[in-house]
C-alpha cells in the first residue's frame, strides 16, 4: 500500500471530518463483504466476512484517541481501544474482532465507513514475541456509493499506529506488503 494511501487512510480516522459524523444514536448497520488478497502472503485468497456497527465515534472521542496517541503511544491507545465496543468484524463462521471506532462521513455521492479495531493475537503469537506484536492494530475502510452497486474498499490486517513529531501527522504502518482489496460490500 502506498505511503500516501497510509497517510490519507490515517487522516480519515484520527483527525474530525468536515463532511460530518453521524449522531451517535446511530441505528445499527451490518455488511457482507469479500477480502481479496492480491499480494504477498495472502495473494488469491478470498474471505466472506460481515461487520456490524452499532455506533459511530464522536469529533471529541477521536481527538481524545489521537491526543492518548500523541502524548503515550500506541500501547496506551490499544488498551484504550480494547475497552471501546462500536461493533463486530468477523469472517463468516468465525466470533471475529471487537470493533473499537468506527467513522462515518459523506464524500460526495458516497458513504465511507472506517473501522478500527485493537486486533485479538494468538497466545501462540503473543509467547513468541514475533515482530506482528509490534502490529496490534487491524484497518477496514469502505466506500459505498449511493446508487445502490456494491461498495469497495482496503483491509490492513496488522498495523501500528504512531504520530510523527518531526512532520506533526499520524502514520498508519501495514505489517510486511499485503494488500488486500475490498469488494461486494452490501447492506443487511
Amino acid at each position: 500500500m502506498s505511503k500516501f494511501a497510509v497517510l490519507l487512510i490515517g487522516a480519515v480516522l484520527l483527525v474530525p471530518t468536515i463532511f460530518g459524523q453521524e449522531s451517535e444514536e446511530t441505528k445499527q448497520e451490518g455488511f457482507s463483504a469479500v477480502a481479496m488478497g492480491t499480494g504477498g502472503s495472502v495473494g488469491g485468497r478470498t474471505i466472506q466476512f460481515d461487520f456490524r456497527v452499532t455506533r459511530y465515534a464522536t469529533d471529541e472521542e477521536v481527538q481524545q484517541l489521537a491526543l492518548l496517541l500523541k502524548e503515550k503511544g500506541q500501547d496506551e491507545l490499544r488498551s484504550a481501544m480494547e475497552k471501546l465496543d462500536a461493533g463486530r468484524i468477523n469472517p463468516v463462521g468465525s466470533v471475529g474482532n471487537q470493533i473499537a471506532v468506527a467513522r462515518k462521513r459523506r464524500e460526495g455521492s458516497n458513504t465511507v465507513i472506517t473501522i478500527v479495531t485493537a486486533r485479538t493475537m494468538s497466545f501462540a503469537e503473543l509467547y513468541n514475541s514475533g515482530r506482528s506484536r509490534d502490529y496490534p492494530f487491524g484497518f477496514l475502510q469502505v466506500t459505498i456509493p449511493d446508487d445502490k452497486k456494491e461498495g469497495t474498499g482496503k483491509v490492513i490486517g496488522a498495523a501500528k499506529i504512531r504520530f510523527d513529531k518531526k512532520k506533526g501527522h499520524y502514520e498508519i504502518e501495514s505489517l510486511g506488503n499485503q494488500y488486500v482489496r475490498v469488494v461486494n460490500v452490501r447492506p443487511h
